[in-house]
């Protein structure tokens, strides 16, 4: 319901209506990070932060990382045979947030998908019209 759209405020950029902006700065200001994650409700900060780094969250310090990888290890496995096998993972492509967004890396072709007016993420084709994967909002189809 009215009034909807941009806002002055640089955390919740969008909104649907008043109610929606309210509790949305509510969140901002009172939620820990990762149930605000759960939510998809990111400040201005964590989300230029995503932008450079491909992570909402905050960077780890050197010295906590250091003694991460410190204590890291590669696990050997037992094969059928009795021998030991190194396990090995593969990565998952840092900087995807969405099944779109994933499909332009895999196929290393870009999608010409609008990003979502409420949350931001990039929208997936639905049919002829895109759907938010983040919120569920649609370009305007029904």
């Amino acid at each position: 319901f009215e009034p909807a759209g941009l806002t002055d405020d640089p955390d919740v950029r969008m909104a649907q209506s008043m109610m929606d902006y309210i509790f949305r700065r509510l969140a901002l200001d009172h939620m820990p990070f990762e149930e605000r994650a759960a939510l998809g409700i990111y400040t201005a900060e964590e989300r230029t932060r995503a932008l450079d780094t491909g992570s909402y969250e905050a960077v780890v310090d050197s010295e906590v990382e250091e003694e991460l990888e410190s204590m890291a290890q590669s696990v050997p496995l037992a094969d059928h045979s009795g021998s030991v096998a190194e396990a090995s993972v593969a990565d998952a492509p840092s900087g995807v947030h969405s099944s779109a967004e994933l499909m332009e890396k895999l196929l290393g072709t870009a999608a010409d998908a609008p990003m979502c007016f409420t949350c931001g993420t990039k929208m997936r084709p639905a049919g002829s019209c895109y759907v938010c994967e983040g919120c569920g909002s649609t370009s305007g189809c029904s």
